[in-house]
């Protein structure tokens, strides 16, 4: 009876209909009207969204936030440039111009105020001969940094971003560029700036302007007194030419993001379109701290394996601190599924020994690094970690906006006519904390280079911790998150229509979870002896990285082996005689 009762149970688990809880859709509804767009989270590098944001553009004067971040890499801001012939007048009639002349000597940092508020292709010119001799020298230089950036799509052939048909960029490539460019506090001190004085100009005597000749930035959306304006708004770059149309590159900082808008050919609706995806990312994602969440990586305790070597009193591996996942506020930590990789990029800490890749659907949206906490070996001693890798294109953005006052932008098109100068604010600057008001002060907030530490929204608290297991990261008795075995959680859970049938719901859940522990088993173990010998290699060297000798390595793999050799014989079973219920008398 007993049986049979088993078996019907069985029956209606399998029979109960179960409907899975899908992570919610990634977020739409935003429309742009320029040809192409996107709006990005500087510290994880995600993509909110995109409109052809991988077709090439004409850029215009956007170019200039790659030559200013090469300048400021190569030299230093006190070193002075000449202004040669070629510099001043080989450019476009009626195009930015700051009013420099030929033979007039600027510091680099005069230079960098007038290349990023006033757009002086002028400026431009001069730094990139006082960089390599030559603008064609330049441009060379321009396109090895931004493929040292993953930019793809693009070819740079001079540092302003005059016309040019060898010239283009997309807009993922910009945002990229970018990314890289606020990681430098000294770019978002001068590109944040509303206004400056430049100096010792033969066309602005200093008995005219003892002050030095006045220039204001052309970007509308930090200067409060303008419709554009957008809290939070710390840095960017307005381009325009009659080949690339109205171009914009806007960073915008509120609570735990940074987020970066690129508009290429615009139809002077650069600032709209830049607004729309500004809300749109800041309305519908957040950011996770990934340490406050993630335990799956962090419970590695003393029964726990990673690629075949114990962490029994050897290992202690911690998530860096500063990593983070940006995905739709309607979700879960737990929507975002983890994947370990051994593939460590340039950025990683030298403590790192591997790292886990967060995906929202087929969408990247973030990273943490494994790091080696402390490695106890013979003598106790171990490599604390310092938490301070990068996950390549880290955030280090400026405060929110606190500029105050007026700013005399020319509200013409940033390679149009000459720059209607103000000469009201002779200490401008946007500080971006608000604290400093003298010579635009948008520093970094301080964190390190990688990505922000914003504290989790509040709506997500109730979130479970993602549990499920990766790919070289094996308990020894083949259970799931937990040591010891026990069944992993999933990135997928179960819900029961009825709730009368909960019981029976949850049941049926673990004997789906137990059919995929039994299917990625055997699928492991057919992998297990072609990658024994990748990982042991790679175990060995990354100990030997850290200070580990190939025999310490080779005792504790000894230790570990003996330790898990050990049999286990059940005792033998007791026959007993089945009791036949028509026994014949």
């Amino acid at each position: 009876m007993k049986r049979l009762f088993a078996l019907c149970l069985a029956f209606a688990l399998c029979a109960v209909p179960m409907t899975a809880w899908a992570a919610p859709a990634w977020p739409s509804g935003v429309t742009i009207q320029a040809d192409g767009g996107i709006v990005m989270e500087a510290g994880t590098g995600t993509v909110l969204y995109g409109k052809n944001m991988d077709q090439p553009y004409y850029p215009a004067s956007i170019t200039k936030i790659l030559t200013a971040l090469i300048v400021i890499e190569s030299c230093d801001l006190d070193e002075i440039v000449t202004f040669s012939h070629d510099a001043v007048y080989n450019v476009e009639a009626d195009s930015s111009s700051a009013g420099i002349d030929e033979g007039d000597q600027l510091t680099v940092r005069d230079c960098l105020y007038a290349l990023l508020l006033a757009s002086a292709n002028e400026s431009a010119n001069a730094l990139a001969e006082h960089v390599s001799g030559t603008r064609e020298a330049f441009a060379d230089l321009m396109n090895q940094r931004a493929a040292s950036l993953g930019c793809t799509g693009s070819h740079f052939a001079n540092p302003s971003g005059l016309n040019d048909e060898n010239h283009y960029t997309t807009a993922h490539d910009m945002a990229k560029i970018a990314q890289a460019a606020i990681q430098n506090p000294t770019f978002v001190e001068i590109c944040g700036s509303r206004t400056y004085r430049l100096p010792n100009m033969k066309r602005a005597p200093a008995e005219k302007f003892p002050d030095g000749y006045p220039i204001a930035n052309h970007h509308k959306m930090w200067n409060r007194n303008d419709a554009a304006y957008y809290n939070g708004a710390f840095c960017g770059k307005t381009g325009y030419t009659s080949l690339a149309g109205n171009t914009l590159v806007t960073c915008a900082k509120r609570g735990d993001m940074t987020l970066i808008a690129v508009v290429l050919n615009g139809h002077l609706t650069h600032y709209t379109d830049t607004k729309a995806m500004l809300d749109f990312g800041f309305g519908n994602f957040q950011s996770l701290k990934i340490s406050e969440f993630e335990t799956t990586y962090t419970s590695l305790d003393n029964d726990m394996t990673i690629a075949g070597m114990t962490a029994k009193d050897t290992i202690s591996l911690d998530l860096d601190e500063d990593s983070r996942i940006v995905i739709p506020k309607s979700a879960g930590f737990s929507d975002a599924v983890p994947h370990l990789s051994y593939t460590l990029d340039r950025n990683a800490p030298s403590n790192a020994i591997a790292q886990v890749n967060y995906t929202y659907g087929d969408q990247p949206v973030g990273r943490s690094y494994l790091l080696l906490g402390g490695a106890g070996g013979a003598d106790g001693s171990g490599q604390a970690a310092d938490g301070s890798g990068t996950d390549g294109g880290g955030q280090t953005a400026g405060e929110s906006n606190g500029n105050s006052g007026s700013q005399a932008a020319d509200p013409s098109n940033d390679n149009g006519s000459g720059l209607a100068a103000d000469g009201t604010n002779t200490n401008g600057g946007q500080p971006a904390d608000g604290s400093n008001g003298n010579n635009a002060s948008p520093a970094s907030d301080g964190s390190n280079g990688s990505n922000a530490s914003p504290v989790p929204d509040g709506s997500n608290t109730g979130s479970a911790p993602h549990g499920s297991g990766a790919s070289g990261l094996i308990p020894p008795g083949g259970g799931g998150g937990k040591p010891g075995g026990g069944s992993p959680n999933t990135a997928t859970s179960f819900k029961i229509p009825s709730n009368l049938a909960a019981v029976l719901g949850i049941a049926a859940s673990l004997a789906v979870i137990t059919a995929i522990i039994v299917a990625v088993k055997l699928y492991v173990r057919s992998r297990q002896e072609a990658m024994a010998l990748q990982r042991r290699q790679r175990r060995i060297q990354r100990l030997e990285d850290i200070g580990y000798s190939t025999a310490e390595f080779e005792r504790i793999m000894e230790q570990y082996r003996s330790s898990t050799t050990s049999s286990y014989t059940p005792p033998a079973k007791r026959s007993r005689r089945k009791r036949f219920p028509f026994r014949r008398s």
